[in-house]
């Protein structure tokens, strides 16, 4: 998990998540030293983390759940079954409390997720989640 490693949430709803990015983070001394960039595999990572927060924001559809919420064998994260299209438009460089929104959309497997940084779209992706 990157939660609270490379970022942090700070709000989730049935649309999606706003997170705040930690510059500190170990991930950005090696991607790049000097220029550090949010790597495009971390964004699809969080987005599948995020999925598992909005599950547990909005109910499971009737599958079992445990005691803690969470769908029993579920870990709080989507599993990523395919990614049929990921096109980053803009890059994501770190800065002291910058928040990304992520819009996630989609019904059952097929999702589809657009990054903000503010107004500036960052990225788009459309995955496969089991």
């Amino acid at each position: 998990m990157l939660q609270g490693i490379l970022y942090e949430t700070i709000a989730v709803d049935a649309c999606g998540a706003t997170v705040r990015l930690l510059p500190e983070s170990p991930v950005y001394r090696g991607h790049f030293p000097g220029y550090p960039i949010t790597p495009g595999v971390c964004l699809v990572e969080i987005a599948l983390e995020l999925m598992g927060e909005m599950a547990d924001q909005v109910g499971h559809d009737g599958r079992e759940v445990g005691h803690d919420g969470r769908e029993v064998g579920h870990d709080g994260r989507a599993r990523l079954v395919g990614a049929k299209n990921i096109k980053f438009t803009s890059p994501i460089i770190p800065a002291e409390g910058m928040e990304l929104r992520f819009n996630i959309g989609g019904e059952g497997s097929e999702r589809t997720v657009e990054i903000l940084s503010g107004e500036t779209f960052c990225a788009k992706m459309s995955l496969s989640v089991a």
